[in-house]
C-alpha cells in the first residue's frame, strides 16, 4: 500500500505492532547475578546486549517514568522523521539569519527493518502557508526557528514536495553536531572522493578580506578516515571543492556519509557499554534539539534504528544533475525574475507529481 497525495488524506496502515517491552528496572541484581555464575557458558556478544538494552539512559528513565513507549506513528509500515541542520554565523557583532542547509528525511520501516535517506536540496523554491515563496533552507528562520513555527513551516514544505507524511522532526545546529561526533571519540567516514577546497570560510572572519585570512584550505583523501567534530564539520558543509565536490549534491552525499558514521559509532557496543557516553548523548540531546520527539517516543525509535542493518539502507539525493531514474527530477532556471534574482531549483514537471510517484516507488519498492 502506498502513500496518497497529502492534499486528499493520508490512509493509515492498519496494522501495528507494539514496541518492545523490557524487564523491570528492580529486576537488575537478579540478572547480574545470574549473569556471573553462568557468564562462561555464554556468548559474550549477547550479554553486552542484553547489558546495553538495560543500562542505556533512555530505557531507564522510560522505565522510572512509566513510559512504556508502545507505539510509534507510522503510516503504511514506515514512520518519517524529518532531520534539520541548523547554521546560523556571526558576522561581525550581527548574528546572521538562520538557515537549514542540512535536510534529510529518514524513513524507517518498522516490518522490512530498512531505511531510506532522502536529502533535498537548500535552494529547493517552495511556498509557504501564507502564500510567500522562499527557498526552502530559510523558512526555519523566517518563521522563527524554535518558537515551533519554522519547524511546522519547513515540515509541511517537505511534505508537499516528497508527497509523503512527516511524523517527527529535529532541528540540530552544527555546534551540536560536533560535540556529538567528540562524545562519541570521533567517527570513521568513507571519503568516496580525494577534494580540496581553498575557499572554506573560517568562523568569525566572515567580514574580512580574501587576502586578510578571511579563508582556509581543506583536503580530504578517498578512503575510510578518522574524524573528530571539527573536521567531520568541514567535510560535511565543505561548498567549494574540486573535483565535482562543489555541488548541493556532492554536498548531501558527504553528509548522508557522516550520518551513517555516527549511527554505526552510536550504536556500537563500545558505545552503548560506556554509560557516561551515553548518558552525555542524551543529555546533549534532551537540552538541545528542537524536537516533537517525546520520550517515549524517543525509547521505540532507539530500538527500531538498532534493528536496521546498515546494508539495508538506502540514500537518495533530489537534484538538477543525475539521470531522473536517480533522482535528477529538478532544474536550474535561467530567468530569475520570478525569483527575486535568486539561484533557486525547481521541478521539471513543473508540479511535484514526479517526485512523488518516485518518492513512493523508492520507499516500497
Amino acid at each position: 500500500m502506498n502513500y496518497i497525495d497529502l492534499k486528499s488524506g493520508v490512509k493509515e496502515s492498519a496494522k501495528r505492532t507494539s514496541g518492545n517491552k523490557r524487564g523491570p528496572f528492580s529486576y537488575l541484581p537478579a540478572i547480574f547475578s545470574v549473569g556471573v555464575i553462568v557468564f562462561t557458558a555464554l556468548n559474550v556478544s549477547k550479554i553486552k546486549t542484553a547489558l546495553a538494552g538495560m543500562l542505556d539512559p533512555i530505557n531507564i528513565i522510560s522505565t522510572v517514568s512509566g513510559s512504556k513507549g508502545e507505539k510509534l506513528k507510522e503510516t503504511d509500515g514506515r514512520t518519517n522523521i524529518l532531520v534539520l541542520g541548523t547554521d546560523q554565523r556571526s558576522f561581525g557583532d550581527q548574528m546572521g539569519s538562520m538557515l537549514t542547509d542540512t535536510i534529510m528525511l529518514i524513513s524507517v520501516g518498522k516490518s522490512t527493518k530498512d531505511a531510506v535517506i532522502i536529502s533535498l536540496p537548500r535552494d529547493l523554491w517552495v511556498e509557504s502557508s501564507r502564500g510567500g515563496r522562499y527557498k526552502i533552507n530559510e523558512l526555519y528562520g523566517s518563521y522563527g526557528g524554535k518558537d515551533g513555527t519554522g519547524s511546522a513551516e519547513t515540515l509541511k514544505a517537505v511534505q508537499d514536495v516528497l508527497g509523503v507524511p512527516v511524523h517527527y522532526y529535529g532541528v540540530v545546529n552544527f555546534a551540536l553536531f560536533k560535540k556529538v561526533i567528540d562524545i562519541l571519540g570521533g567517527v570513521e567516514v568513507n571519503v568516496e572522493n580525494s577534494f580540496m577546497d581553498a575557499l572554506y570560510p573560517i568562523e568569525g572572519r566572515e567580514n574580512y578580506l580574501p587576502e586578510s585570512g578571511r579563508y582556509e584550505t581543506i583536503t580530504f583523501t578517498k578512503g575510510l578516515t578518522k574524524m573528530d567534530g571539527e573536521m567531520a564539520l568541514k567535510y560535511s558543509r565543505s561548498r567549494h571543492g574540486d573535483s565535482g565536490e562543489n555541488t548541493d549534491f556532492a554536498r548531501a552525499k558527504r553528509q548522508q556519509n557522516v550520518i551513517m558514521a555516527v549511527k554505526q559509532k552510536a550504536l556500537s557496543p563500545q558505545t552503548l557499554l560506556d554509560f557516561s557516553k551515553v548518558k552525555s548523548l542524551y543529555e546533549l540531546y534532551s537540552k538541545n534539539v528542537d524536537t516533537n520527539l517525546d520520550l517515549s517516543s524517543l525509547q521505540v525509535f532507539y530500538t527500531l534504528a538498532e534493528s536496521v542493518g546498515f546494508n539495508n539502507t538506502r540514500t537518495l539525493v533530489l537534484d538538477d544533475r543525475s539521470e531522473s531514474e536517480n533522482g535528477g527530477l529538478l532544474y536550474a532556471p535561467t530567468d530569475l525574475t520570478l525569483y527575486g534574482g535568486k539561484y533557486v531549483l525547481i521541478p521539471k514537471a513543473g508540479d511535484y507529481s514526479q517526485i512523488h510517484a518516485y518518492i513512493q516507488k523508492y520507499l516500497f519498492n
